[in-house]
């Protein structure tokens, strides 16, 4: 029954995602965000951040 409804509910956001956007969802290209995810930037956020996050734990010792 929960599959069930899990479907349904997922049906129901796209049912409301194409009344919302119509068109322009079916023209969308695919691949759009993998520059985002593939992005240097991103890299290097996720890089500063592990090294806080390390001087952070040595500064607590």
């Amino acid at each position: 029954i929960s599959t069930s409804r899990a479907f349904l509910f997922l049906n129901e956001i796209k049912r409301r995602f194409i009344s919302s956007f119509g068109e322009a969802a079916q023209k969308a290209i695919p691949y759009a965000m993998k520059h985002y995810s593939e992005s240097k930037d991103l890299e290097t956020i996720s890089r500063v951040h592990g090294d806080l996050d390390e001087l952070k734990n040595i500064m607590v010792k």
